[in-house]
């Protein structure tokens, strides 16, 4: 059987396949309200994509490429052109949330000038009643992140965790040994704080044996842990030290 050899990239076939606001040709001429029952929950974009079988998530694929890149974080995408720069979300959630999810062609379209991109970082939370919110910021970070995999961007995974409950869930649908990143932000606001954070890296590395965990915050000494750390200075530091 011979291979289909194409001279496009994954990424490049996109492009030409969408419209300026990230809409896909082949719903583009659909009238809207026949339009609106394909495109709930962005249930119209889950071609291609593989689920858990477990809980029924996104399954991403792994990230094994470079990390010499530069962080940008997506509000300042607009001030950088993206060539050998990653863009991460790793901000308070309402700077980006209605953007990756509810408007995820448009935006989809709009960062495809970044050549790697992390997936957004909803937040899990340690103190809410229900893990409801959680699970369905678990299922949307993985959702899109396998989405723009499909799409042909460089995608580098992230993972979060809330309370020890969240452990159940908080991992589905990453892919073993990739490169992974989490967030530091935040983990030395208490002593409970920073050991919940800890725990949740060892028990990332238990539980997806990443080659790389890439850390944005403050670089800090995980005991126990056997994973490689790279961190990546918030763009609170980076700011002081240009002042």
């Amino acid at each position: 059987m011979v291979k289909e050899i194409s001279l496009f990239t994954t990424k490049d076939l996109y492009v030409m396949e969408h419209t300026e606001n990230g809409r896909s040709r082949r719903f583009d001429h659909i009238p809207k309200c026949q339009r609106r029952k394909k495109i709930h929950e962005n249930m119209h974009l889950m071609e291609g994509m593989t689920f858990t079988s477990n809980l029924g998530y996104p399954q991403m694929s792994p990230y094994t490429g470079t990390t010499d890149f530069i962080s940008v974080s997506y509000e300042e995408r607009k001030k950088h052109d993206g060539k050998n720069e990653a863009l991460h979300f790793f901000l308070d959630d309402y700077r980006f949330r209605d953007a990756v999810w509810c408007n995820l062609e448009y935006t989809t379209f709009s960062i495809s000038k970044f050549d790697y991109v992390f997936t957004p970082d909803l937040s899990l939370w340690r103190d809410l009643p229900t893990d409801f919110y959680n699970r369905e910021n678990v299922f949307r970070t993985r959702f899109v992140g396998a989405y723009w995999q499909i799409c042909g961007h460089s995608v580098i995974p992230t993972a979060s965790w809330g309370n020890l409950s969240s452990f159940s869930y908080c991992f589905e649908g990453l892919p073993m040994c990739s490169v992974i990143a989490v967030s530091g932000m935040g983990n030395r606001k208490s002593v409970d704080a920073f050991n919940l954070w800890c725990y949740g890296l060892r028990r990332l590395e238990e539980a997806k044996k990443p080659i790389l965990i890439i850390v944005y915050g403050e670089e800090v000494e995980v005991q126990g842990l056997h994973t490689p750390l790279k961190f990546v200075p918030c763009f609170i530091k980076t700011r002081l030290r240009i002042i």
